[in-house]
């Protein structure tokens, strides 16, 4: 008889074996080639078509309101130097201190994405000498997204868009209430009701003595003891920064506070009062408010804030808010 072939009982085993260690193989590199879903980053949005038509509408009306008083459109790059906003704004504020997005990038340079439009197109002004334009004042507009790490909270997002414009060269009251006056008729023809609170900081040298008053004011320890732990800190460094603090505690120790207006120079409250009268001569409501300094540092004289009304007549926010800041361009090297 022939050998019959020998058969390795082992074998199909094993084969077997092989073709299910390549399944599970095979498993796992489809899984693994499964990417993870990508989302948007916390404090961000997307905005899609059916909502974007309607900040659309709203930027085309302000734009439009904007042109009608002589105001020319202008860009500004998104990335600019820290010390733009350290030097403006201010190092102390929230804004630079704990909401800029700042970085160093590849060539070394300490960069941020911009903050707040003003310290960039007062740069621009600067940098291209628009003040010697030979039509004066000079008026620019803008639109365009402004980054803040901000707490994410309803309505605020850490990307979000502004219409910003400033007028260059003009010292007479009537451009603080011109610019009110824009403010509030963008506002009337979106059907908004929003109240615009007004006041005066004075000059450098009226906030100075101003803040002393303030420190002096919370030496009070039934006062002081009402001040949230951020708040103490801004004493120390900015006492005029606990105004714009919206903690509650702090504004229940606000209540008995020095105001701002009876400290301010005699040429000041001079021009904040023809900045009432010309809004009173333009049909626009306001509302004093003693505290309202908004939290930047450049500001001086005239601020102001646009706050919607809720059903129950209680502020829901700031819609626009601005000011005068004579010295700012001096101070940036123009």
């Amino acid at each position: 008889m022939g050998r019959k072939p020998k058969i390795n009982q082992n074998q199909p085993k094993k084969n077997t074996n092989n073709s299910e260690s390549f399944k599970k193989a095979d498993n796992k590199i489809v899984a693994q080639k499964q990417p993870k879903e990508i989302t948007r980053l916390r404090g961000m949005r997307d905005i899609l078509p059916d909502e974007y038509r309607y900040g659309d509408y709203v930027v085309s009306v302000a734009e439009r309101i904007c042109r009608a008083y002589g105001f020319a459109k202008t860009e500004i790059p998104a990335l600019e130097q820290v010390s733009l906003y350290e030097r403006s704004t201010g190092k102390q504020t929230d804004v630079v201190s704990k909401e800029m997005y700042a970085f160093v990038d590849k060539d070394n340079e300490r960069v941020a994405l911009r903050p707040e439009a003003t310290p960039g197109l007062v740069r621009s002004y600067i940098e291209h000498g628009l003040f010697n334009l030979p039509a004066q004042p000079v008026r620019l507009l803008w639109t365009g997204s402004l980054f803040r790490r901000e707490k994410p909270q309803a309505g605020r997002y850490r990307q979000f868009s502004q219409v910003d414009v400033e007028m260059f060269g003009e010292a007479s009251p009537v451009a603080d209430a011109q610019l009110i006056t824009m403010g509030y008729l963008i506002l009337k023809e979106l059907g908004i009701a929003a109240a615009v609170q007004i006041n005066s900081i004075g000059d450098a040298a009226d906030r100075d003595e101003y803040a002393k008053k303030l420190v002096e004011y919370f030496k009070d320890r039934k006062v002081r003891v009402l001040l949230s732990v951020d708040d103490k800190k801004r004493l120390l460094k900015n006492p005029l920064r606990v105004l714009d603090s919206k903690d509650e505690g702090t504004q229940k120790a606000l209540a008995g506070a020095p105001q701002m207006i009876d400290h301010i120079s005699d040429e000041a409250r001079q021009h904040f009062v023809k900045v009432l009268e010309y809004l009173d001569e333009f049909d626009i409501p306001y509302t004093l408010n003693p505290f309202l300094v908004r939290g930047l540092d450049y500001y001086n004289r005239t601020v102001f804030e646009f706050c919607p009304e809720g059903e129950d007549g209680s502020s829901q926010g700031t819609l626009i808010g601005g000011g005068r800041y004579d010295g700012l361009v001096e101070f940036m090297g123009g």
